[in-house]
């Protein structure tokens, strides 16, 4: 498996100057990158300064309005900037409050579409995915209901421990389907979100990363909503650590 940083983490360097920011990951030696927002530039601009830098852009994190009401703009840019995943990072209760059955399969025809040009969809997971529908999680219900080969996973190992459960055992019950990882790390039982550099939480790393190896994850994405320090140093910081756990 491989790091990356969701670009996400660094959003306040990125609005100021976005090529002096991707400079200052490369540097740190990270060679992946999600997206999340163009932030007014072009996706030519993107694709001529990733590959001057050396990076490699692993995904994007794509509304669902944009994804419903411009696909083929989606479509556009990943072609010119090469991205192999659109991920939709997060979706309002009006989105699955009719039951996480019926939003997966609204969510199949666009997984499909980009299917057919290449492209893999990916949900990415919050806390409130938890929450039970008829007993069991939302989530469970919503990958249950999925077709297996459309719509993938990006497990937010952070959220998943924040909401009571086992990040590892989640990773290993979708084998196969966990292409990408959010490595997110934090205070956890605090009655509040408290986040922290990869390695420096509650989050049990070395045992996610163990069940990502055998889960066939290709991404291990460094991503902190709030960094405690320096969003540039706490990417070096978590991006060390990792190292250090073997990765």
């Amino acid at each position: 498996m491989e790091i990356a940083v969701q670009l996400y983490t660094v959003r306040d360097p990125m609005e100021r100057d976005p090529w002096g920011t991707l400079e200052q990951i490369r540097e740190i030696g990270i060679s992946n990158v999600e997206i999340a927002g163009l932030y007014g530039r072009s996706a030519e601009e993107w694709r001529d300064h990733l590959d001057r830098l050396g990076l490699r852009a692993i995904g994007a994190h794509i509304g669902l309005g944009e994804l419903q009401g411009n696909l083929e703009g989606v479509l556009s840019d990943q072609r010119t900037i090469g991205f192999p995943y659109v991920i939709l990072p997060w979706v309002g209760k009006e989105s699955y409050g009719e039951g996480w059955d019926r939003f997966a399969k609204e969510l199949e025809p666009i997984a499909r579409s980009l299917r057919e040009q290449g492209v893999r969809f990916a949900y990415h997971n919050h806390n409130f995915e938890f929450e039970l529908q008829n007993g069991k999680p939302g989530l469970e219900v919503f990958y249950e209901s999925a077709d297996p080969e459309l719509v993938l996973a990006q497990i937010d190992v952070y959220w998943v421990a924040y909401a009571g459960y086992d990040p590892a055992d989640l990773i290993r019950r979708l084998k196969g389907r966990v292409p990408l990882v959010h490595l997110k790390d934090g205070r956890l039982g605090t009655g509040k979100p408290e986040f922290l550099e990869a390695g420096k939480g509650d989050v049990n790393l070395p045992a996610v990363l163990k069940a990502c190896a055998e889960a066939g994850a290709e991404y291990g994405t460094i991503e902190l909503d709030v960094c405690p320090q320096d969003p540039i140093e706490s990417v070096r910081e978590s991006f060390q650590n990792l190292r250090r756990m073997g990765l």
